[in-house]
């Protein structure tokens, strides 16, 4: 043997030998529990794109939308996937929060009733449950009952924080009205309950929820924010890919418990109203949309912000 193929050799046994790098652990916040929301995040560590981006999911549950922004905005969370008025809110007030990508272009909320509602105008007089009084389904409760005529006042709102609950709290007669989100909304249908129809026929002008960055976690770590951002994009297509699609419905299943017959059923609802957006551009038009609802409804009072202000600099591009 020469000494230079000794040489080689022995250089790539310490190439072998070499640890490999440490993944980056993000701690990242998600709503309520492994669900449809989610599954972006679930099939990003299960098909392994955030670890080939360096990167190791934490993820951390929480039951209300504020609780969760409030652990991004004291940077006890270094991401969070969340309803978009909930950043909105935050940067409004001066938290150092930003939008790093849209999750959910479209929302996957159905409008969801007890048996004896059979149009929103029967809502009159009644008592509807919503997720939070200034949150996106305030936003989507006033686009739907304002469309059928129906101002504050004609109905009674009581607040809880996610699906699960709300569902429960119908179930057990207390509300009339709720919104819920796949499999819990195919779940409701099946026992009976009236399906009053797509929240996403009401809005289809603004996004539903956002990958949200605590800023001074994203200007310390900017390679890992945007390595965050293309593990996202990469999941999203996968999930997208028909071939893909009992792969998608079995991780869902390993992680949310619920049946592979009814997270298919999601799935097929998912990619039929392209709930997941495919590109990491911000529209600042949709954005606009939003924040002016939530103006409606008496949000944001006394404050101001813009599309350009809420995402991510040098990471987030915006579009007209």
């Amino acid at each position: 043997m020469t000494k230079s193929i000794l040489l080689a050799l022995i250089a790539l046994a310490g190439l072998s030998c070499a640890p490999a790098r440490a993944l980056e652990t993000v701690e990242t916040g998600l709503i309520g529990s492994a669900n449809s929301g989610a599954w972006p995040f679930l099939i990003g560590e299960d098909e392994g794109m955030f670890e080939k981006a360096g990167i190791k999911l934490d993820l951390i549950y929480g039951p209300t939308a504020p609780g969760l922004m409030q652990q991004l905005a004291a940077g006890s969370l270094d991401v969070l996937s969340i309803g978009l008025t909930e950043p909105i809110h935050a940067a409004a007030k001066g938290a150092p929060v930003a939008i790093l990508r849209i999750l959910a272009d479209v929302t996957p909320y159905e409008i969801l009733a007890q048996k004896n509602i059979h149009k929103i105008e029967d809502l009159r007089g009644k008592t509807v449950c919503i997720g939070g009084l200034m949150d996106i389904n305030a936003v989507y409760l006033e686009r739907i009952m304002s469309a059928h005529g129906l101002k504050k006042g004609d109905y009674d709102i009581v607040v809880v924080g996610n699906t699960a609950q709300r569902f429960a709290a119908l179930k057990s007669g207390t509300v009339a009205m709720t919104m819920l989100v796949p499999p819990t909304n195919f779940l409701a249908e099946k026992e009976g309950f009236t399906n009053l129809g797509l929240i996403m026929d009401y809005t289809k002008d603004i996004p539903q929820g956002s990958v949200d960055v605590y800023v001074p976690w994203a200007k310390k770590h900017p390679e890992t924010a945007k390595a965050f951002v293309k593990a996202l994009d990469e999941a999203v297509a996968w999930f997208y890919e028909p071939k893909n699609r009992e792969g998608a419905i079995n991780i869902l299943a390993k992680y949310s418990h619920d049946s592979p017959e009814d997270i298919a059923e999601s799935y097929d609802f998912s990619v039929r109203i392209g709930q997941f957006a495919r590109g990491d551009t911000v529209s600042k038009q949709r954005i606009e949309s939003l924040i002016t609802s939530m103006h409606a409804i008496g949000d944001l009072q006394g404050t101001t912000v813009t599309a350009d202000q809420l995402v991510l600099a040098g990471v987030t591009p915006v579009v007209p």
